[in-house]
């Protein structure tokens, strides 16, 4: 099995005498997207800002590809492109002058910059915006481009801070797509974000940052089994047959409206769909007709507003 492309290992990081990350540790897995999630001001973006070699005089060890981020800077950040959230361009230069330039300083040959550049801006629909100044372009298209100049040098693993923070619906399911993408060309992914719809659709696993220490990690299905949060059957009849022992036999039951119920599951081991069999083979022979049956999953801000809660109890999830 491959080694752990991100190893972060005891990282503990002080300001002014308060310590924001105290004995972090976790690691990434090569071709993994993993989503960073805490509340403000948990040390997020302060944990990548050390792995893009921002900031130092920290305790721990940080590992890219095996590469010490602190002895060996050189190695380990050809295999990184970062995203800041407030990317600083040069506000006069045009989108071509600042990604020729900004691949140049990341050691792109100029015949890859001149191919490179006008592929990503294409696929960015950042094309028609190539010879504007950067000052004249919206806040969305900037935080565009700032990926951009990350994926430059077609780097193994990109850090993003709050991707898509700032852009309307369309550009947020274009870097969606775009991290999927570069997810199925090997890339790893580590991103922090607020918008947790977002994380869930795109992460492999999450890690929650609280009080500067990693509370709680793991892919998103395994961390709501976890905080027991159960997956929902929704069962809507059209005509509900005369015995309704059945629906209530499935699970707890609640009735949103008449002949309609969410069905709650709650063993972690649960075969859902055979309960959904269930529910069907026994409307149907009772002579009930179905107008809609699904499943609904626990989302993540579910599961983060459940920790919240934990916390704020004095709970700690293993």
């Amino acid at each position: 099995m491959a080694e752990d492309l991100v190893q972060i290992r005891g990282l503990t990081k002080t300001f002014y005498g308060r310590a924001v990350l105290a004995d972090v540790t976790f690691s990434i897995r090569p071709g993994e997207v993993f989503g960073y999630i805490g509340p403000n001001g948990a040390g997020k973006t302060t944990t990548l800002k050390i792995l893009a070699g921002l900031i130092g005089g920290y305790q721990g060890q940080v590992l890219i590809g095996g590469a010490d981020v602190a002895t060996e800077r050189a190695r380990a950040h050809a295999l990184l492109g970062y995203m800041p959230q407030a990317a600083g361009f040069q506000q006069w230069r045009t989108v071509d002058s600042a990604l020729d330039t900004l691949g140049a300083l990341s050691g792109v040959p100029a015949d890859i910059r001149r191919k490179r550049i006008p592929e990503l801006l294409e696929r960015f629909d950042l094309l028609d915006a190539r010879r504007k100044k950067v000052k004249e372009l919206s806040g969305g298209m900037t935080q565009k481009l700032a990926l951009v100049q990350a994926l430059l040098h077609d780097p193994k693993l990109l850090v993003l801070d709050e991707p898509l923070e700032g852009l309307d619906p369309p550009s947020r399911s274009l870097l969606k797509t775009i991290i999927r993408e570069r997810q199925r060309a090997g890339v790893t992914v580590l991103f922090s974000s607020h918008i947790l719809s977002d994380v869930q659709d795109v992460a492999d696993r999450v890690g929650i940052l609280h009080n500067g220490q990693i509370a709680t990690k793991g892919a998103i299905r395994d961390l709501l089994s976890t905080f027991g949060l159960p997956v929902e059957i929704e069962l809507e009849l059209a005509v509900a047959p005369p015995d309704l022992a059945f629906v209530h036999a499935a699970g707890p039951a609640r009735e949103l409206k008449p002949n309609q119920w969410r069905i709650e599951v709650l063993a972690p081991d649960a075969d859902t769909d055979a309960i959904v069999h269930t529910l069907v083979e026994k409307t149907l022979a009772g002579g009930g007709r179905i107008r809609k049956v699904g499943v609904a999953e626990p989302e993540l801000d579910e599961l983060f507003a459940q920790y919240l809660r934990r916390a704020a109890g004095g709970q700690r999830a293993n």
